[in-house]
């Protein structure tokens, strides 16, 4: 092979790649800013901060914690029920950034299906389907 022969990189491939990145990114903003919203307001949060924060130095366990910083642990998807929330918002931004793949192999089933590619189509959807369920809790590793 001539050492100056291009290799042509998928456009499914450069469409995954591109989708992990700005999502990436995205979430990463989302989580920044996500503690900031929660010190500006800290009573808009599901733990208040100036709480959290001194429970967790004065070594108290976790339980211990959800129950007097607040009302009890709210469930691991809280975010549903509190997207404006500083620590709801900052968790969007957690499953966000971990649910990246399910976004460019969306993505990425839709570029197989327009080449016909029926095999790749279907393992795309495969793999997005378990992250969408692990994403939701309905699936978890033990």
């Amino acid at each position: 092979m001539d050492s100056k022969q291009e290799h042509k990189i998928p456009v499914e491939q450069i469409l995954y790649g591109d989708i992990v990145y700005w999502v990436t990114i995205g979430a990463a903003i989302i989580c920044m800013i996500g503690p900031l919203l929660s010190m500006v307001s800290a009573d808009n949060n599901i733990l208040n901060p100036h709480y959290l924060f001194a429970a967790i130095f004065a070594g108290s366990d976790p339980e211990t914690i959800w129950n007097e910083v607040g009302n009890g642990f709210p469930g691991g998807h809280f975010w549903y029920k509190y997207p404006t929330s500083g620590d709801g918002f900052t968790q969007f931004g957690l499953v966000l950034g971990c649910s990246v793949a399910l976004w460019a192999l969306l993505a990425a089933a839709v570029a197989y299906l327009r080449k016909r590619i029926l095999l790749y189509t279907f393992l795309a959807l495969w793999v997005a389907t378990m992250v969408a369920l692990s994403t939701v809790g309905l699936m978890e590793a033990h």
